[in-house]
């Protein structure tokens, strides 16, 4: 379908109020709404936040309930929900409007309800038409609707290097030591955004010993992910390690079904944190499904270190990569994992540093 360039031009300005929910919508899509009459803009909305009203509902409660809306069209980045979660299904509010036209730049990718708000649209007399800029609604969204058509957790890839590629100045490191910063302020809030678009974020027990990170949105708007921990589970918590109550959900341990000290797990379980058995290896496609089933996470940041990195590379369970580059260079240190070969598909100015993303092709 040929879509006019008003067509185009409204539902970029839908799918920009969309991407404000960025940082505060998830699980949630984000979705924006614009509405439309005589090519003059009436009224406008996003998802602002999980559990809040959905775009359509702050668009049109900016109009009065009496004004006529059969020669509107309402431009929605995602189709209209159906049923009745946090709040009622926009479908309806849509109908109970008397919008005349509504266009879609996706269908719900959820199976189950794929279709429905569409059909409910066109049982009342709407015109609906779907695909508008599709591309960019999908990939606006592309952990969403992962989430929601396979089992597995959708899993970026985070890690911090020099200009020569090093992620630490030491090659070792005494458990407590801390962190080696290497880039500004504000590639620490790029970090920190990127963590409250997932349910949960991974690191290696070294990296939780060594570096004793906090893992948490403090410079950006969002909840904090649940901070998991990968170890073979034979490790005894150390006085120095934090206490679970840091969090507002208690750290997890994931470890091998076979092998582990129940001895040494037992010092962390004492402290507040929770433990996990899968079945190994770790990072493969049925590893990520078990960890997403036990717990409920959709979307998962793996942040360190390099081991953990490395392993995550190897098995090419990852959907997004980003590096974080300093401009810095340290000579020495513990080497930052290979990047891949391809391109980036993005490469941009973060403060004083850089960022370059990759997306996997194979996922």
């Amino acid at each position: 379908m040929t879509w006019s360039s008003q067509d185009v031009r409204w539902m970029t300005r839908a799918l920009e109020l969309a991407s404000r929910g960025r940082f505060t919508t998830w699980p949630n899509p984000m979705v924006g709404c614009v509405v439309v009459q005589n090519e003059r803009l009436l009224a406008e909305g996003w998802h602002r936040q999980h559990g809040e009203g959905h775009a359509e509902v702050y668009a049109l409660a900016q109009l009065a309930p009496s004004m006529d809306l059969s020669r509107a069209t309402a431009y929605v980045t995602l189709e209209p929900c159906s049923h009745t979660g946090k709040t009622p299904p926009c479908a309806d509010l849509l109908v109970s409007r008397g919008v005349g036209r509504v266009v879609v730049a996706m269908k719900d990718p959820n199976p189950l309800v794929a279709g429905r708000g569409l059909k409910r649209l066109q049982h009342a007399g709407a015109m609906c038409e779907v695909g508008c800029l599709e591309g960019e609604a999908q990939r606006l969204n592309a952990a969403f609707v992962h989430a929601v058509t396979t089992e597995s957790p959708w899993v970026t890839l985070k890690w911090a290097q020099s200009s020569d590629g090093f992620i630490d100045g030491r090659s070792s490191a005494d458990i407590g030591a801390g962190g080696w910063p290497l880039t500004g302020t504000a590639s620490r809030r790029w970090t920190h955004a990127l963590r409250a678009q997932h349910d949960a974020l991974l690191v290696g027990m070294r990296t939780w010993l060594v570096d004793t990170p906090s893992l948490t949105t403090r410079d950006a708007p969002g909840p904090s992910p649940r901070p998991l921990i990968l170890t073979q589970g034979r490790t005894p918590r150390p006085d120095s390690a934090k206490a679970a109550s840091m969090w507002a959900q208690a750290p997890v341990l994931v470890h091998p079904d076979s092998g582990a000290s129940e001895q040494a797990l037992d010092t962390w379980r004492q402290a507040g944190y929770e433990t996990l058995a899968l079945s190994p290896p770790p990072m493969t496609r049925a590893w990520w499904s078990d960890l997403r089933q036990e717990l409920d996470c959709a979307a998962v940041l793996v942040e360190g270190g390099a081991q953990v990195a490395e392993l995550a590379l190897a098995t090419s369970s990852w959907h997004e990569l980003h590096v974080l580059q300093s401009s810095k260079s340290l000579g020495t240190g513990l080497s930052a994992p290979s990047v891949p070969k391809s391109s980036p598909t993005k490469h941009q100015a973060c403060g004083e540093d850089d960022v370059r993303i990759w997306e996997n092709p194979a996922t």
